[in-house]
């Protein structure tokens, strides 16, 4: 495993500076200590991290495949969390990934997942984005501070998932209207891959299967905009307490 990575651009430096300052190893930084950047360095500071000025050319030379916005962490690699250990959360709301290989789709539905108080979320070893520094930037650091499992299969984890009180619904376009859906704790949101849907061993193993009406000539969602939608309605309809299944 990496020693660490970088995680670049300011909103996602700053989310790793107020959540988890302890895995930054240093902050470099370009341009004038201003605005938003200034803020941010001051905060690091102040909470002890290392920062280093670097010279704007060399920067962008050195960093030519990230956009920086003039600001790059280096920082410790986090583990994966344990599967049954999210599980275990009485009120889990989890976000499962079937073979979603876009690090942009993943990281934005990972940084609503976190907006909306998502508890975890699963990808497997194989056909799946990894967190990184493309995916900390999508996410606004969201993929730096939810805990992520990974599990080999994914259909026996969302057995498990059942096997552990958790209702498993999927986004699927042949899905029922979300008011169908009983939106109680824990739960795990199902979301597949772009154009492509939920395989179909991952369909049978949904309680349920959710598809959001359209009216409109789009005929579908791209997958993070999807997963906000769903996300908002297992926030919004979601007991205090878990009734169970």
């Amino acid at each position: 495993m990496s020693t660490s990575h970088l995680v670049a651009g300011i909103r996602a430096v700053e989310a790793l500076v107020q959540a988890d300052p302890g895995r930054i190893l240093r902050i470099w930084h370009a341009g004038p200590r201003k605005a938003a950047r200034g803020r941010l360095l001051e905060q690091a500071e102040a909470a002890g991290i290392v920062i280093a000025e670097m010279k704007p050319d060399r920067f962008d030379r050195d960093l030519e495949d990230v956009r920086t916005q003039g600001v790059v962490a280096e920082v410790r690699p986090r583990d994966f969390a344990d599967w049954r250990a999210l599980l275990a959360d009485p009120q889990a709301l989890i976000v499962a990934f079937d073979q979603v290989t876009d690090p942009r789709n993943f990281g934005a539905v990972l940084r609503s997942a976190e907006a909306f108080g998502a508890t975890g979320a699963l990808i497997t070893q194989d056909r799946c984005a990894r967190p990184g520094p493309a995916v900390a930037r999508t996410s606004a650091g969201a993929s730096e501070l939810l805990p992520i499992a990974m599990e080999t299969n994914l259909v026996r984890a969302l057995r498990q998932a059942k096997e552990a009180g958790a209702w498993v619904v999927g986004a699927d376009l042949d899905g029922v209207h979300p008011t169908a859906v009983p939106w109680t704790r824990p739960m795990v949101l199902v979301v597949g891959a772009e154009g492509e849907g939920l395989r179909r061993l991952t369909r049978e193993a949904c309680d349920h299967r959710v598809c959001i009406p359209l009216t409109g000539r789009t005929e579908s969602l791209n997958a993070s905009v999807a997963a906000s939608i769903l996300l908002y309605e297992a926030t919004r309809n979601a007991p205090t307490v878990a009734a169970g299944r």
